[in-house]
């Protein structure tokens, strides 16, 4: 070997070992951050208004982790875009695990697909777990001549175009959901757009829309107060808050539809800090207390594993991706 070949030879080896050395270091830097972790406040991003489902989920789940962590955590509402601006926010956060995003299907899996904003669900964020979902709920006004899923789709086809249904705005569930009918029946709805999924209830209610796919939580008390007659649910089985409702599946197979909470932290927080996070979620989303407050919010209390939750996000972007193709969904 001659003088050249071995001086490159041993300047590779030096820089190999400096960047073995910086990894290890890196690496044992991180390590130890997480051992420490949490030394100060953590703050919990809920991406819609105070009240709202994702709100309480937050704080009812941040009250636990405080318990559990000791130490304080703070829910901080950046409501605005469907949920898009809070999560923009948690996006360009340090990955030190001290900001926990509340993420729903809506800002994670649907917004992306008809605006651009400035993150990328997959390469932005890693997953920590599932902690609520919940179907729609196909509600009617007591007056609405159908009763049961299986009247639906004939009498749909018979009032092609003439009927409405009611939403939350383009791109939201309500109208995800009414498009994926529609898809799979051939039929013709009408859509009205509302300011809110609480709106669009009190006018069914008021007799001035005829239904909606609305989600549950405000559905849910009008139709046991009996103002609204429940039709199906838009999940592949059965509500465990509704088990006698029937699914839309019972006569669209393949038919579902389910919103989903769960917690996000910017890509690149340390391995050993979700871990932790999600063992204690674990523990938290099956406590007696939680389940029966998360039943009174019209959702099921759940949890899973960072990998599962990745991977109900990546099918869905991809199911939505469709959805909106095929019916030529545009963003106001």
């Amino acid at each position: 070997m001659n003088q050249r070949m071995q001086f490159s030879l041993d300047v590779a080896l030096k820089l190999g070992a400096v960047a073995l050395g910086a990894a290890t270091f890196m690496l044992g830097a991180s390590q130890a951050q997480a051992q420490s972790w949490p030394v100060k406040p953590i703050r919990m991003i809920a991406p819609f208004p105070p009240g709202g489902t994702s709100d309480v989920i937050g704080r009812v789940v941040g009250g636990k982790l405080q318990e559990v962590l000791g130490q304080t955590v703070l829910v901080e509402n950046r409501a605005g875009a469907g949920g898009s601006v809070g999560t923009e926010v948690a996006a360009r956060t340090a990955p030190d695990g001290y900001t926990i995003l509340v993420g729903n299907a809506s800002p994670i899996s649907i917004n992306p697909l008809l605006i651009k904003y400035q993150y990328d669900t997959l390469r932005d964020f890693a997953s920590i777990a599932l902690v609520a979902r919940s179907p729609q709920l196909l509600v009617v006004h007591p007056s609405f001549p159908v009763k049961t899923v299986k009247d639906l789709v004939p009498f749909m086809k018979a009032q092609s175009g003439k009927v409405n249904y009611g939403s939350s705005g383009i791109g939201t569930l309500a109208h995800l959901a009414a498009e994926q009918f529609k898809t799979m029946t051939g039929t013709d709805i009408t859509h009205i757009t509302y300011k809110g999924s609480g709106l669009v209830v009190l006018d069914i209610v008021a007799g001035n829309v005829p239904m909606s796919w609305a989600d549950m939580a405000p559905a849910l008390t009008q139709v046991k107060a009996g103002k609204l007659r429940a039709i199906a649910v838009t999940s592949a089985k059965p509500s465990p808050l509704l088990p006698d409702v029937p699914t839309m599946a019972s006569v669209l197979p393949g038919f579902d539809m389910v919103n989903w909470w769960g917690l996000f932290v910017p890509a690149g927080t340390p391995q050993p800090i979700i871990g932790r996070l999600n063992s204690e979620l674990v523990k938290i989303m099956r406590a007696p207390d939680v389940v029966e407050r998360f039943a009174g919010l019209g959702v099921e209390a759940l949890s899973s594993t960072p990998e599962e939750l990745t991977a109900l996000v990546k099918a869905e972007i991809a199911n939505f991706s469709r959805l909106i193709k095929a019916a030529n969904i545009r963003a106001d």
